[in-house]
């Protein structure tokens, strides 16, 4: 009980004790966000770039991804893998991530050293040192690194084939990791070109969160990244993708398939801050009633009622660019089936769509989105990321607040509505996994 009532007494408090957030912009068009928390002598910097997947020419998937490796392998003043050991000797640590639609380079390190990491992560970033023999090493790990996540993943695999069968002409449809035939012909003038391209001053969001001080972290960045050039960067490949013309159905017949699996997906809108408002948030309420945590309603129809599924889960993503592809996916057990699974998967959306949720379901759902953001104001590395993700998506940081705000306004019939009018058969591709030979044993 007590922790129930010092949860809800966060919840109230929140955001409006949360530090602001300050800014600048510099002339060549590089950001920067500072969010100062002096409770602990430790900082997280964090280097994002307006450029990922869906950056990506046709025949050149994996680039981003690449990319992101090659920053590891040295520049004008760091040899390769030095600057990973000069984290590490500071008592810190770091990494980085590619996702469709950036791509970020974090470290959390001792506040009074974030100084020469924001130069170290200037320099790479402008003195890269692409070296052909460096490449034809790490492009080997890459390659390894698709076997291990995706071709030897059963699920990883049934999703890039449910992607890209899904969608007709949205770049989300190809892997961040590239497909494994342009892998092997991507060449070290490819990686050239995407660095002359992409990694310029005015794709830069540097974002700081920590025991700092704006006005000196404002002056390391304006002497560092703030004094690159000036390059003009076109705007970034959006289509609009077209409305599904009927439900799709594919298989995916794999060797070392221990459970099937089913998942359905559909093309959904994302946040447009003044377009979309109530419908966005509708959507993220709606999958957190049918996905989030135990007593979620497929976990509790699919798999504790009626036995037709080991797991049950769904997931949205309203802080993506220009759509997001909206899942619910289960795993079978033994003695289960895709049509059975189907059938009971379906009559619960459509269920929740006519019906709409009760009071405890609805109010559950929203306190869940809320309590995600309260605990992730403990991490440092996670409130800058949530910063960076948003600024990277053409969305301002602070517009978290007002998503909360919005959150916690979804109606019953709010919920009705979305799902109604985005998720249906109609508009969803099915997919299901099976274990190869399964095919053959039905004909």
């Amino acid at each position: 009980m007590r922790l129930l009532c010092l949860t809800a007494a966060l919840l109230a408090a929140w955001p409006a004790a949360a530090a602001p957030l300050q800014r600048a912009h510099f002339a060549n068009g590089a950001n920067l966000v500072v969010l100062e928390d002096h409770t602990a002598p430790v900082a997280t910097v964090q280097v994002w770039l307006k450029v990922g997947g869906r950056d990506e020419l046709p025949g050149k998937s994996g680039l981003a991804h690449v990319f992101e490796h090659m920053m590891f392998k040295g520049s004008k003043a760091l040899g390769p893998g030095e600057f990973s050991n000069r984290i590490s000797a500071m008592g810190g640590n770091d990494n980085a991530f590619t996702s469709y639609d950036y791509t970020a380079y974090f470290e959390t390190v001792p506040a009074d050293r974030v100084a020469e990491v924001l130069r170290m992560e200037a320099e790479r970033f402008a003195n890269l040192r692409l070296d052909p023999r460096e490449y034809a090493r790490e492009i080997r790990v890459i390659m390894e690194e698709r076997r291990m996540r995706t071709d030897d993943n059963p699920n990883a695999r049934m999703f890039e084939e449910l992607s890209a069968a899904a969608l007709k002409i949205h770049p989300y449809r190809n892997p961040v990791i590239g497909w494994m035939q342009d892998l092997k012909r991507l060449t070290i003038d490819d990686v050239r070109a995407f660095y002359r391209a992409h990694y310029v001053a005015a794709n830069v969001t540097v974002v700081v969160v920590g025991d700092v001080d704006f006005s000196e972290v404002k002056r390391v960045v304006g002497a560092t990244f703030g004094r690159m050039p000036r390059v003009a960067v076109p705007p970034r490949f959006n289509p609009v993708e077209p409305e599904p013309l009927g439900p799709k159905r594919i298989e995916v017949h794999l060797p070392g398939v221990q459970l099937p699996m089913v998942a359905v997906v559909m093309p959904v809108p994302v946040w447009h801050p003044g377009e979309n408002d109530r419908e966005a948030a509708a959507l993220a309420v709606a999958t957190a009633i049918l996905a989030e945590g135990r007593s979620a309603l497929l976990t509790r129809r699919l798999v504790d009622e009626q036995r037709l599924a080991y797991s049950a889960s769904a997931g949205y993503d309203p802080f993506s660019m220009g759509i997001d592809l909206w899942a619910a996916w289960a795993m079978l057990g033994k003695g289960n089936t895709p049509d059975a699974l189907l059938a009971g998967l379906w009559k619960s959306i459509e269920q929740l769509a006519h019906e709409g949720p009760d009071k405890a379901q609805l109010a559950r759902a929203i306190r869940g989105i809320v309590a995600d953001e309260v605990f992730a104001q403990d991490s440092l590395y996670l409130r800058a990321r949530r910063i960076g993700a948003m600024e990277s998506v053409g969305l301002k940081a602070e517009a978290r607040d007002r998503w909360l705000k919005l959150i916690r306004k979804v109606s019953a019939g709010d919920v009705r509505r979305v799902l109604r009018r985005w998720i249906r058969r109609g508009r969803a591709t099915t997919g299901v996994l099976l274990p190869r030979g399964k095919e053959e044993s039905r004909s």
